[in-house]
């Protein structure tokens, strides 16, 4: 698991640094395009196009190093519910399922990638199938760190560790009782 525990952390630190190139490489772009727009009165023809297909590989490549955490978005009233000996098996098919669905959208934006329909841009001349590579790399991605996650609950469940998955669910705001109406503010013993 070590081994592995490292090529998911340099496949990570690779992903959020290409996430954060790509959101750097859209601001600049589109500064550009405002002060020729606006500045030189002359649009840059190709700036627009290319944002576009710079957030499509933010969105997956995003997506991949949100999943490494399991910071996306979910609702977690369902588990609070749950009884903490029945966390487990849901958490953990949450995961398994997560990961088939990310492996599911891989595998068929490969198929698209490798599909024979691609076009050269009018605006930049970048073939398309550079830009559909950002599906089945970005899935493929979040199909590993998902089922990496799966493994490390399957493996607390195995040990009995329940306190583990005690805090799935929570919100974060325990502490925070002012967010919670209704709720009165502990006064500390004096």
């Amino acid at each position: 698991m070590a081994i592995l525990d490292r090529v998911l952390g340099a496949l990570d630190a690779l992903a959020r640094g290409a996430a954060i190139a790509l959101t750097t490489g859209i601001l600049l772009i589109l500064c550009a395009q405002i002060f020729f727009r606006y500045v030189l009165n002359s649009s840059i023809l190709w700036s627009e196009e290319v944002a576009t297909w710079c957030l499509v590989w933010l969105v997956f490549i995003g997506s991949a190093v949100i999943m490494r955490r399991w910071e996306h978005i979910h609702i977690p009233m369902l588990i609070q519910w749950l009884p903490l000996g029945t966390r487990p098996g849901l958490i953990v098919f949450a995961k398994l399922a997560t990961g088939v669905a990310a492996a599911l959208l891989a595998y068929y934006g490969l198929q698209w990638v490798l599909g024979p329909v691609h076009i050269r841009s009018q605006a930049s001349g970048i073939n398309t199938r550079w830009i559909k590579l950002a599906v089945p790399l970005g899935a493929g991605l979040m199909t590993l760190f998902a089922l990496r996650a799966a493994l490390e609950d399957i493996r607390h469940w195995r040990g009995r560790d329940l306190e583990y998955f005690s805090g799935y669910g929570d919100l974060g705001v325990d502490e925070a009782a002012d967010a919670r109406p209704g709720v009165p503010t502990p006064t500390p013993d004096t």
